[in-house]
């Protein structure tokens, strides 16, 4: 069976990743930062008892990161989903969305984004290279957004925008590191998906994004390595 390694699986697009694998018959590892709180992935855990594999795991802990890669360090991992990630200060009723703006930028609450949305999954990059390597699809695969890009992305939330940003540009270098070791990496912006993250002026449904992107991650090639790509297939320039 093929396997996926999903981080931010205990809700929103890496849940709905994890039950799209799971049902198509891939083996799955989910991570999340809290899994005895993640009812719904346990439910799933349990409905394909053998296959879902259900790991704790905060990306920004580096020794979290080692500890893991070390308990699995000699299964091959056909497909690797840098899938968390946050949106920084924002608040239920958008109360703190001014810590994102100039003039009143909460730096703390910036350098913390920088360690979910861009360390992170570098992190997991390096750790989790040589078990994509040996994968049969050797690729990894990032979650991003348009936000990051400077066409399209011309907000004024400095620190998801930035976060998302920088995750890119590594992602372009990446590309580069890990050619010669036959690994595919890319970006997807999933869309305004209607998660909690999402809020309330989302238009896309998960179960829709994540299709689509399964679709495009299913067909990456060498010559995709690098490229940032929306869920519907169209390239993003930024």
């Amino acid at each position: 069976m093929p396997t996926t390694l999903i981080t931010g699986a205990s809700r929103g697009l890496g849940l709905e990743f994890v039950r799209q694998y799971a049902a198509a018959g891939w083996d799955v590892i989910a991570c999340a930062r809290k899994p005895e709180q993640a009812a719904e992935l346990q439910t799933l855990k349990r409905r394909w008892s053998g296959s879902v594999f259900v790991e704790p795991l905060d990306v920004t802990n580096a020794q979290q990161v080692e500890s893991l890669a070390g308990r699995y360090a000699h299964q091959p991992i056909d497909v690797l989903i840098n899938n968390a990630g946050d949106i920084g200060p924002r608040g239920a009723h958008r109360e703190r969305i001014n810590e994102q703006f100039f003039g009143s930028l909460n730096y703390d609450a910036w350098l913390k984004l920088f360690e979910v949305n861009t360390l992170g999954p570098m992190r997991m990059a390096e750790a989790f290279a040589s078990n994509v390597e040996r994968g049969s699809e050797k690729k990894m695969v990032f979650i991003s957004s348009t936000t990051a890009s400077n066409v399209e992305g011309i907000y004024k939330i400095f620190s998801y925008c930035s976060t998302k940003a920088a995750l890119n540009k590594c992602v372009t270098m990446l590309a580069r590191a890990v050619k010669d070791r036959g690994i595919v990496v890319a970006v997807f912006c999933p869309g305004h998906a209607k998660t909690e993250l999402g809020g309330a002026g989302a238009t896309v449904e998960v179960a829709d994004s994540i299709a689509a992107m399964r679709k495009l991650i299913a067909k990456l090639t060498m010559d995709d390595s690098g490229t940032f790509t929306r869920y519907n297939g169209a390239r993003v320039p930024w």
